[in-house]
């Protein structure tokens, strides 16, 4: 009888000393997950500014038999800033989807975007960095990221785009 009171004792001690155990654990993972979130507080403030920029339409049909079919898409916009916090101007990028409506055995079309113009509120009109979008017929072309750099205080307006001497403009919203 007493080795079975003592292995009840025992096995009543093991339980209780990982109960409290698990206990101290939960607490101790409650104060870890508070501290980062702290911390990560200020560095949220340093991050810059993000733009919202939709385009009406998004799409748009160029060329002289219409075989051009442009789709801008992932705009993004965010605030350039020097060292000492100021504004140095918005960085505007996209991405362009070609859509070649060639017939298979018609041409490909290549669009330098180095024809785009992009169209400020204060009446100027600049150009992009320079890509290059190509699409087989029947086939549909992903570019990558283009980007035009704004002066500081100026808003996009509308982004003219050029192909196959037909022309085409997208508006554009800023906010």
């Amino acid at each position: 009888m007493k080795t079975n009171v003592f292995a009840v004792l025992m096995l009543l001690a093991t339980t209780l000393t990982y109960s409290c155990k698990e206990h101290k654990q939960e607490n101790s993972d409650q104060t870890s997950t508070v501290q980062p979130a702290t911390e990560a507080s200020p560095a949220s403030g340093t991050k810059p500014k993000d733009y919202v920029v939709t385009a009406f339409p998004d799409t748009i049909l160029l060329g002289k038999n219409k075989e051009a079919f442009i789709r801008i898409k992932d705009l993004k916009a965010i605030e350039l800033s020097n060292s000492d916090g100021t504004s140095a101007g918005i960085e505007l990028s996209y991405k362009i989807e070609l859509t070649n409506r060639n017939s298979i055995g018609g041409h490909g079309i290549g669009i330098p975007t180095t024809d785009f113009r992009l169209e400020l509120d204060n009446g100027n009109k600049i150009a992009p960095n320079s890509i290059f979008v190509n699409a087989e017929p029947e086939a549909t072309k992903l570019s990558d990221y283009d980007k035009f750099i704004l002066a500081a205080g100026s808003k996009p307006v509308a982004l003219n785009l050029f192909f196959d001497q037909t022309r085409g403009s997208i508006k554009l919203e800023l906010k």
